[in-house]
């Protein structure tokens, strides 16, 4: 009788094992799935997208990921040229390299006065790095994101 007891003991102990093993794997694939399909993280993608647009001096394909507001500000053939001038003529550089901050969500966020409908936006920081004629460049700048048409939008805060 003791044998029995020692090997339903050494079972009782795997299940546990098994049991809590299995706990945080289940726990590690929530949490990742999460963390690739969240909003912020769709978010983040699509900054992700317009900066390497813009890396790559398709600054009409960067342009279109624009609020309107934006586009208002910005015309197309004027934002093109500005940028490929600015950024690659004036600082004497091909490219630049970039890092982007976490996504902060922000609730009732307003465009301006005019437009009195709050919506939910998000926040980050894009950092660009360009190593220019002029040493060594580091940009920080606040972009919002908001969707627009049911599709993410950036705006630069000013």
């Amino acid at each position: 009788m003791r044998k029995k007891r020692y090997y339903s003991r050494k079972n009782y102990t795997k299940l546990i094992l098994v049991t809590a093993v299995s706990t945080i794997i289940v726990i590690l694939v929530i949490y990742i799935f999460n963390s690739l399909f969240s909003t912020e993280q769709k978010v983040i993608n699509f900054v992700e997208d317009f900066y390497q647009y813009e890396q790559q001096g398709d600054f009409s394909n960067s342009w279109e990921l624009f609020h309107s507001q934006m586009k208002e500000k910005f015309d197309k053939t004027s934002y093109i040229q500005d940028r490929a001038h600015v950024f690659f003529d004036h600082f004497g550089v091909d490219t630049f390299e970039f890092t982007l901050t976490d996504a902060e969500k922000i609730e009732g966020y307003q465009l301006d006065q005019e437009n009195n409908f709050p919506q939910t936006a998000y926040r980050l920081t894009v950092i660009y790095f360009y190593e220019s004629k002029y040493g060594y460049l580091e940009i920080h700048q606040p972009v919002i994101v908001l969707e627009e048409d049911q599709k993410w939008t950036m705006l630069w805060e000013y």
